[in-house]
């Protein structure tokens, strides 16, 4: 017979036991956080806009008036909008055929191509846009000073500073989003389509234009959805190559009205909002996209094997498109901070008198900036704490959203996801109005760093977690349950190992991205506060060329690390390879 307190574990009918009122508290306080870090920053943003001052509350539209018959207004939004059209369409034309050529080709060192392919995917943008900067400067630029060697041509090869430029290096740092969807498409395709246009005589270029490209189209154009939201937000490479040509977009503008004396925080927030609005609007259309039409499924219960193309001798051709592509995004700007590590100066020509070791010692000794040294420990410490709070978060959110029904499940849903749509820049003016004031005076201090990456990152987390926690039966809690074990206790001892892999990977995730964030941090940082990506962007501009070589390679050191542990914790959790 089943004793009574048993009973009352395993009855769920409206019956009050502590684990139901944990668990109920718990999602309560789940829900409360997340709406707080996103949706309280947003409120203080729209009202910012129509407060003249943070400290006055008084309301007007004057902002919106500045903002809107500005002078600068036009050029920033013809600016904004021709990198943003021009580098979707460049990523896409460079990433689609890039992911044919590994997926579907019989292409050799295909493995190495998606391998490399990668690294400006894990590349912050912002050492993409200096190692360009000092590729392609048109006096200094080692690009230009080479052409200039071998044909003594006076004006420059290529003007990194310009609008072709900044759309260049763009599209080299943005196209693996496109590469990423689209090689995952048409490696998960069935080929019985594709098998049926080569019966009826369709050759393979016939064959991939009318059959593999189209049923792709989804990810396709998810993907370059993903580049016009990714090139709206970006700040570090329109900052870096943009600026110095005088050319400005929305995230620069907003950054140039902060730098004012005094700053212009109503005209930043009435700025903010058109940019929020437009990377909404995309991101609801890329999900439209995503779900919309069951005629794209290429994927059944039947096994099959994709049928590679043999290209014969064009297979060297394909080699040698994917090989440019990964000598200008990630060779070419790593050799260029591996040499400026070890040079005296980068003004003199490369030669062997030109080398020394003296940069390096006294970057790892501490004899150089000390910018260097705190920017790297205040990086560490937002880091750890901020991934390490934005997985808490994010595996109870993923919890309630899997696990739970009504209202409460559809709200998390769209609350975990809603600062995907939320630019870096737009975040951190909400922030700054938000926490300039009281009851939450944190401007200046880490506390509002540490709210803006863990308010940005923690979709990446619930992604994470949450593909890992729909597979888990709700049976193994009930039996938890049933052995005396509160709602905690599960949850803690039987659900956290199981989420392990994904937990970590979740955590690796927000952990590298936090550690390359820019975009909210240059406006948010104070003295004494500054990241390791707001300190490269300081000693960039002091032409620190040596030290920002150096940060640049310890930053990448570690982000390659953390994503070689997550590997090795995903496999010791999944040894059979079992998914």
């Amino acid at each position: 017979m089943i004793s009574k307190a048993l009973r009352r574990r395993v009855i769920p009918s409206g019956v009050a036991f502590p684990a139901f009122q944990s668990q109920s508290l718990i999602r309560v306080a789940t829900i409360l956080i997340l709406s707080v870090l996103v949706l309280y920053p947003l409120f203080w943003m729209l009202v910012g806009s129509f407060q003249p001052t943070p400290m006055r509350m008084e309301f007007s539209l004057r902002a919106y008036e500045r903002v809107f018959t500005s002078r600068y207004l036009p050029e920033v939004l013809w600016n904004t909008g021709v990198m943003t059209v021009a580098t979707t369409f460049f990523a896409t034309l460079l990433g689609v055929p890039l992911a044919w050529i590994v997926a579907r080709t019989d292409t050799p060192f295909k493995l190495l191509i998606n391998l490399v392919a990668m690294i400006p995917f894990i590349t912050p943008p912002m050492l993409g846009a200096i190692a360009w900067a000092y590729l392609g400067s048109p006096n200094s630029g080692f690009i230009n000073v080479a052409w200039s060697g071998l044909t003594g041509a006076e004006e420059a090869l290529f003007n990194v500073y310009s609008m072709t430029g900044l759309i260049v290096v763009m599209t080299l740092y943005l196209t693996p989003y496109v590469f990423l969807f689209t090689s995952i498409a048409m490696q998960n395709m069935d080929p019985t389509l594709e098998n049926a246009a080569a019966i009826t005589g369709a050759g393979p270029l016939r064959t991939t234009f009318t059959i593999t490209v189209p049923l792709a189209m989804p990810a396709i154009l998810s993907g370059a959805i993903l580049v016009f939201i990714q090139s709206l937000e970006i700040f570090a490479i329109p900052a870096a190559i943009g600026s110095p040509g005088g050319i400005y977009v929305f995230v620069t503008q907003i950054y140039q009205l902060l730098l004012g004396v005094p700053p212009r925080f109503s005209d930043a927030a009435a700025l903010s909002l058109p940019l929020l609005l437009i990377c909404a609007l995309a991101l609801w259309l890329q999900l439209k996209i995503i779900g919309k039409d069951k005629s794209y499924t290429t994927v059944s219960g039947k096994t099959f094997r994709p049928k590679l193309i043999t290209l014969g001798k064009w297979r060297y051709a394909a080699l040698a498109y994917a090989g440019l592509y990964l000598i200008l995004a990630a060779v070419l700007p790593y050799l260029v901070f591996i040499y400026g590590s070890v040079i005296r100066s980068s003004g003199l020509p490369i030669t062997l008198d030109n080398l020394t070791l003296d940069y390096v010692i006294r970057f790892f000794t501490g004899e150089a900036n000390p910018l260097i040294w705190r920017s790297i420990r205040n990086s560490l410490v937002l880091s750890l704490g901020g991934a390490t709070i934005a997985v808490i978060l994010a595996a109870l959110c993923s919890y309630y959203s899997s696990r739970g029904k009504g209202r409460s499940k559809a709200y998390l849903d769209f609350i975990s996801l809603v600062p995907i749509a939320i630019p870096g820049a737009v975040i951190a003016i909400g922030l700054l109005w938000a926490y300039i004031r009281p009851p939450f005076q944190l401007y200046g201090t880490l506390w509002i760093l540490l709210i803006a990456y863990t308010t940005r990152y923690i979709p990446f987390g619930v992604k994470a977690v949450s593909s890992s926690i729909i597979q888990i039966s709700p049976d193994l809690e009930k039996a938890a349950h049933i052995c005396g074990a509160g709602w905690i206790r599960g949850f803690v001892t039987v659900l956290v190992p199981l989420l392990l892999p994904g937990l970590f990977a979740g955590w690796v995730l927000m952990f590298v991205s936090m550690m390359r964030e820019l975009s909210a941090s240059i406006m948010l940082y104070s003295s004494g506060r500054e990241t390791m990506a707001v300190a490269l962007y300081l000693l960039w501009d002091e032409a620190s060329f040596q030290y920002v070589s150096l940060m640049a390679l310890t930053l990448v050191a570690i982000s390659l690390i953390c994503i070689g542990l997550m590997r090795l914790v995903v496999k010791a959790g999944n040894p059979a390879g079992v998914h």
